[in-house]
């Protein structure tokens, strides 16, 4: 069984994992494997808001609010 490194005892959350992993395989081997080396995965990058769209949006919103209103007083 693997020790902790700073007493004799063994580590109780791999002992436990180690039983239960014999327990669930029927396997009477309790020694825990070890972890393959793997990176974390990676984190998607955020969304960017669209900027220029919602500015080109505004402005031909505005050309055309101003359009109407400039046709509506003329009447």
């Amino acid at each position: 069984m693997s020790t902790s490194s700073t007493g004799g005892e063994p580590d109780a959350e791999r002992v436990l994992s180690a039983a239960l992993r014999a327990q669930a395989t029927g396997n009477g081997n309790a020694e825990p494997e070890s972890a393959p080396n793997r990176r974390p995965p990676r984190q998607p990058k955020p969304r960017r808001l669209p900027v220029s769209r919602v500015l080109l949006y505004a402005l031909l919103l505005g050309i055309l609010v101003g359009g109407v209103a400039g046709v509506i007083s003329m009447l």
